[in-house]
């Protein structure tokens, strides 16, 4: 018995689907969205920050994914967050794909 795979599709806030092709087509632009990154050493282990975040409604919920993507542990303070190690390439290139513009 082979089980056929589903074709669900969870389209996310801000997202439009090409429905001849079952994929997302493009990304909605939702004004000015800017996050700006940077590394600090704090006792001689790496920190990622982002700081500045304009336009970002929820940002424990940004700090929980970016959390997960990398697998670390961080929190949100005085509008900052912060992530232990150096991953700022990696969350460079997921927040430009959730529409973000990053800076750093």
């Amino acid at each position: 018995m082979s089980r056929k795979k589903s074709k669900r599709i969870n389209g996310g806030e801000g997202w439009s689907f090409n429905a001849a092709e079952d994929k997302p087509a493009t990304r909605r632009n939702t004004g000015s969205r800017i996050i700006r990154l940077r590394m600090e050493k704090r006792k001689g282990k790496p920190t990622t920050i982002l700081y500045d975040m304009e336009g970002v409604p929820d940002m424990k919920g940004l700090a929980r994914q970016l959390k997960n993507l990398v697998s670390a542990g961080g929190t949100t303070k005085n509008d900052r967050i912060e992530v232990q190690g150096e991953h700022r390439d990696r969350f460079r290139v997921y927040l430009n794909d959730e529409g973000y513009d990053v800076k750093g």
